[in-house]
């Protein structure tokens, strides 16, 4: 009897934890559907790992920020006729400075890209996962979804809301066969920072977005919900279940807060 290798979708696959996780897969011997906005780097990433490992590596230029990419991905994803066995959200950006200063259509994007799109995205592949009962659904989280942060707020929020949502639904999909994982990296060597405009201080220990997928990939088999990675992932979580909220808050913006501009030179005399 022939066998099918198991299908994945990979959202933000193009560069760092979206291609770790595709890299890891296509080891693994899956399929793949890498879906991402940057051509040149998903046409790269997709030529390397059919020249390594021989599968199927599809790509899907979108970007999901737009109104109907949920919509597409799932009719690309058919077309295909692969059903999904893991399904990984984990396109997203980050933004960085005051709410009222912050570009208006850049706050949209994002809210659209990490709440609608996501949301829309699992009710549309869910009740398959559901009908086949077996299948995964990961979603890239972040730290920064465990308790506000000053000058990152609307980050934060959509994150609150990704770790949230997805905690209940995985309650939902109890004895489904369809496993949910919240994933929560923290400070990971990508170039998000530089995208959101932002420069970490004070950083300690940083971690690879290969660590990421694999501490991630490993984490299905024991079916986790929630998975930190490293340490600084576990010493944050508890943190929020012991410090209070306020404590937090202050400390997140010291942390996060940008430099105040350098005072003028005194006038030459």
């Amino acid at each position: 009897m022939s066998h099918t290798p198991p299908f994945a979708i990979i959202t933000g696959a193009s560069r760092g934890i979206g291609s770790a996780y595709a890299r890891q897969l296509a080891e693994q011997g899956y399929n793949l559907l890498l879906v991402g906005r940057d051509h040149k780097r998903l046409d790269r990433i997709t030529a390397d790992l059919q020249s390594k490992y021989g599968g199927m590596v599809e790509k899907e230029y979108l970007d999901l920020t737009d109104s109907g990419a949920a919509q597409t991905l799932y009719a690309r994803a058919m077309s295909l006729n692969h059903p999904v066995s893991i399904l990984i959200h984990n396109a997203g950006f980050g933004l960085y400075g005051t709410f009222a200063e912050t570009s208006h259509a850049k706050i949209m994007d994002m809210l659209h890209l990490h709440v609608l799109q996501i949301t829309e995205s699992t009710r549309l592949f869910l009740p398959d996962m559901v009908a086949r009962g077996q299948a995964a659904i990961i979603i890239v989280s972040s730290l920064a979804g465990l308790f506000p942060i000053p000058y990152m707020a609307e980050y934060a929020a959509t994150k609150t809301y990704l770790n949230t949502f997805f905690e209940a639904l995985a309650q939902e999909m109890d004895g489904t066969g369809v496993t949910i994982q919240v994933c929560c990296p923290g400070f990971t060597d990508t170039d998000f920072h530089k995208t959101a405009g932002y420069r970490p201080r004070h950083v300690l220990c940083s971690q690879s977005p290969h660590q990421v997928a694999t501490v991630s990939l490993n984490a299905l088999k024991s079916r986790r919900t929630m998975v930190m990675i490293g340490w600084q992932g576990h010493l944050a979580y508890w943190m929020t279940r012991v410090l209070p909220r306020r404590l937090l808050m202050s400390l997140a913006a010291r942390f996060v807060k940008p430099p105040s501009p350098l005072s003028p030179p005194p006038p030459t005399t």
